[in-house]
């Protein structure tokens, strides 16, 4: 399935739309735009295809089989999450959370930090959802999705230090990233970026101030 027709799916199978919008992906939010007008760099047209309870968003990049998926946050933070929609949904039910699963460097004591974390996490959610298990267990075999596993936590940390898919409001501000580890002296109003300013960073390319990842 490509991202149109996964999303048919979701959108036309009850249960699942249901079920996503435990894991805080919830469709009907999309009515409602992002909490402001928001943009890309580079142009690219941007699709919100749903939202969170705390008014973040989440957008498809772009055109074609398979688009870049963004979170736009309510208090300022933003950027890539997957290169497509598969991965995106992967990411959403397999961690407590997006902003769980950037707290701490991918790689910081060989990646035990991060995920003793979400461990944590994800044991305080069962306190009060006894079926967290089984409920992913049935949106994976239903979308077609995988685990998350260090590759694909190692792919998010990656994607949101990406600044070709780091959004920008409306007075040409960027949005923070969701790494809220890493230090970014290019972020703030006597830094703006605009469509015509920020030239696309390559793939290779580090954030000021941002040490080796990977």
């Amino acid at each position: 399935m490509n991202d149109r027709e996964l999303l048919d799916r979701i959108e036309g199978t009850p249960w699942i739309e249901d079920l996503l919008g435990r894991f805080d992906f919830e469709l009907y939010r999309r009515d409602y735009g992002p909490v402001e007008p928001v943009a890309l760099a580079g142009g690219e047209p941007l699709e919100m295809i749903a939202g969170d309870g705390s008014g973040g968003a989440f957008l498809l990049a772009g055109s074609g089989p398979q688009r870049p998926m963004l979170y736009v946050g309510s208090e300022g933070e933003g950027g890539l999450v997957a290169t497509g929609l598969r991965d995106g949904l992967a990411l959403i039910i397999g961690v407590s959370s997006l902003h769980d699963a950037t707290a701490f460097p991918v790689d910081e004591d060989e990646g035990r930090k991060l995920r003793d974390w979400l461990a944590t996490a994800d044991a305080e959610i069962r306190e009060d959802w006894p079926e967290l298990n089984a409920d992913r267990t049935r949106l994976r075999a239903a979308l077609d999705l995988r685990q998350v596993d260090d590759t694909l936590l190692r792919s998010l940390h990656e994607a949101a230090a990406d600044l070709r898919y780091r959004p920008f409001n409306e007075e040409g501000l960027p949005y923070r990233s969701m790494l809220s580890w890493l230090d970014e002296p290019w972020h703030g109003p006597d830094r703006p970026i605009t469509a015509t300013a920020a030239v696309p960073a390559r793939a290779d390319e580090q954030l000021p101030g941002q040490s080796s990842l990977f």
